[in-house]
Parts: C-alpha cells; structure tokens; sequence
C-alpha cells in the first residue's frame, strides 16, 4: 500500500508540473549529458545528500550543461526536498520519465521554493587525470604506481577555515572502504599534483596505512567518491585518526561540499 501511494504521489507530481511548462522551451532548451543520471540515481539511493545533489544541479546550470528556462520562485523560506521526490530522480536515472520530466520537476521544487539554486559560483573538485564518471587510468591504481591523481579544486567559500578529503569506494564486497583521508587543507590550496607529498594531516585507511591507497577492486567495477568538504574552522584531529573520527569532527562544520567519481576494473 506504500508502495503505491508513494508511486501514486510521484506520478500526480509529474502530470501537475507538466502542465506547468511549455514542452517546446523544453526539447529546445533540454541538455543533458547521461553521466547526469547518475547523479540522480545516487541521491535517490541516498549515496549523496541533498546538498550534494542541489550543488550537482546548480554547477550544471551555471556551465549550462543543463538549461532549465526561469523559473519565478514564491517567497518563503526553503523546505527540506520531500523523500518521494527522489523516487523520480531514480525513476530518471532508469529511464522510466523523460528529461523533460525531469527537469520540469527541478523547475517545480525551484517555484515552490522547495529548492533555491544560488546564483554565486558552487565549489567544484575536478581531475584533469579523468572525467566526473570517467575511467581512472591504470597509473593511479594498484595495476601502476599506485599514486595520486591530479586535484582540482575551485570555488572554495570565501569564509571557509579548512578543507577535508575523503576518498571511498562504496561497491567493495565488505562494505565501504576508505581509500584516503585528508584534512585541515588550506583554503587556499587549489590543487594537488599527481603523487604529490601531502603535509597535512592525513588518516588511516582500510589498508591500516595513512596516504593515499589506489583503486584494487577484487572483481568488477568500482566507483571510487573523491568528496571535499570546506569547513568553517580548523580541526583538533590527530593524525592516523580514522574516517569515522572526521567524519563526527567535520559535523556542523560544513559550510560547502564537492564530489568526483571515478570507476576502476581490475586489468585482465
């Protein structure tokens, strides 16, 4: 019975916003590259938060990747995104509404003022070694040397303190595995080199090391979230301190989060 409330809710959700908007503007406007989806599907399986996707979705229009017409937004504070509208996102990401649907719902959370899309710059973390959804070449893994990859990063908020780097795999058989952490990073740093020798603190992997541990997936493909956080202060946190230890120190210090995916199989 749930079940298709929630399936009754999100299908009424989508005929009321499409008849809010032109669906001509739309296929003239609409683009979206497919490695979008994604992003989509994550949140809706609650692998990235809210934040995260709203970031996602403001970046994509500020590169106009996604153009999504204006939109006039009640007045009124912003409300949490109601759950069953990350059963859309899912059902998107698996094809079962359109884009136009789909952007037409952004444009219902962004009238109802549900959603706001900031107008200043989101913070972005990006690699020239692989794209966002992309292949991580073999160098960075346990099949090369085993470095890191080149770092990015852009956009930082002009009041944050610190920055913070977790870098996870979560399609590891026993769960997810940490693979690199890094905290108290000026905010100033707006990139890291390929192996670069990190001066800052650093924690202890699922390996039981501190550094950087490459990509070595048992089978299959894996995903692995480069996740940089800017924070509103510098961290009391020692080194060798675990992902669970920053995790808890960086809570109500978030001030910005950025993410970039990247996918590793084992080389046959």
């Amino acid at each position: 019975m749930g079940y298709r409330r929630i399936f009754g809710l999100a299908m009424l959700f989508t005929i009321i916003v499409a008849s809010l908007f032109s669906t001509k503007s739309l296929a003239e406007d609409l683009q979206i590259p497919p490695w979008v989806k994604n992003n989509a599907k994550w949140w809706s399986e609650g692998q990235i938060g809210d934040n995260d996707f709203v970031n996602g979705i403001q970046y994509l229009m500020q590169v106009k990747i996604m153009k999504i017409p204006q939109t006039q937004s009640k007045t009124g504070s912003s409300q949490q995104i109601p759950s069953w509208i990350k059963n859309n996102a899912g059902w998107w990401a698996n094809g079962t509404i359109t884009d136009g649907d789909f952007v037409k719902g952004i444009q219902y959370l962004m009238q109802e003022n549900i959603i706001q899309i900031k107008s200043e710059q989101v913070m972005v973390l990006s690699s020239s070694a692989f794209e966002n959804n992309g292949t991580i070449p073999s160098v960075y893994t346990c099949d090369g040397s085993g470095i890191s990859p080149p770092l990015e990063i852009t956009n930082v908020p002009k009041n944050a303190q610190s920055l913070a780097l977790i870098v996870e795999d979560p399609d590891a058989p026993s769960g997810t595995v940490t693979h690199w952490i890094v905290w108290n990073i000026l905010p100033q740093k707006s990139q890291f080199a390929e192996g670069e020798k990190i001066d800052f603190p650093q924690g202890t992997t699922a390996a039981g090391t501190t550094g950087y541990k490459g990509p070595c997936p048992p089978s299959g493909t894996h995903r692995y979230f480069f996740k940089l956080y800017a924070l509103d202060t510098v961290l009391d946190l020692g080194d060798g301190s675990t992902k669970d230890n920053l995790v808890q120190a960086m809570n109500s210090h978030i001030l910005e989060r950025a993410t970039l995916m990247g996918k590793y199989s084992r080389l046959n």
